[in-house]
């Protein structure tokens, strides 16, 4: 029978493959092991770190140069002192008082002599020193013997006139009213009470 011939035939073992990766090499004795060396960045860092300081202290001082070259130098404005008020002193016998009136933008002294009466007729020397502005005036009294009864003036070199700023005047008022003390008032051109000195009847 076909295929009978191969009974009784002892199956001879099939050759080995040759092998086709590379080869282990024999075992031999062991070749000495290099330790890896690994590379330290320090250095690197180190430099960049320095090369940004540089850079940052030339930037800064570059700035500080221009903000100064930017920077006007201050100038000292000598300061102006604004020269004081005269002091003032009533002459001999005569009082004095210190005035202002903001309507005027007006400020000085004023100053009066004693009473000169004859019969009802009252004579009062006086001089004005205006400092600043312009004082316009006028005169009234007030009898402080009776109440509420108030005299405008009748005459005089001084009735109503305006003084100026550096300027004095020096006069006279009259009233008509009777003999004793009273009040003179120093006023506005229109009549506003500025100021007042008490004279002796």
């Amino acid at each position: 029978m076909p295929g009978q011939r191969f009974i009784g035939q002892s199956a001879s073992a099939a050759p080995e493959p040759a092998p086709t990766g590379p080869q282990s090499p024999a075992a031999g004795p062991s070749a000495p092991i290099t330790p890896q060396r690994y590379r330290s960045n320090a250095p690197v860092i180190g430099g960049l770190i320095a090369v940004i300081v540089v850079a940052l202290a030339v930037t800064l001082v570059w700035a500080g140069t221009r903000l100064q070259q930017g920077t006007s130098t201050p100038t000292t404005t000598p300061t102006q002192t604004t020269p004081s008020a005269p002091s003032y002193t009533p002459s001999p016998n005569w009082q004095g008082i210190e005035f202002t009136y903001s309507g005027y933008d007006a400020s000085g002294y004023w100053q009066a002599g004693p009473a000169v009466w004859d019969d009802d007729i009252v004579t009062i020397p006086m001089t004005l020193s205006v400092d600043t502005g312009i004082m316009r005036f006028s005169f009234f009294v007030l009898d402080n013997q009776q109440a509420n009864n108030d005299y405008e003036s009748i005459g005089g070199t001084m009735e109503v006139g305006s003084v100026s700023a550096g300027q004095s005047q020096t006069g006279t008022v009259m009233f008509q009213m009777p003999r004793g003390d009273f009040t003179l008032y120093l006023a506005t051109a229109y009549g506003y009470q500025v100021t007042a000195l008490l004279i002796s009847g």
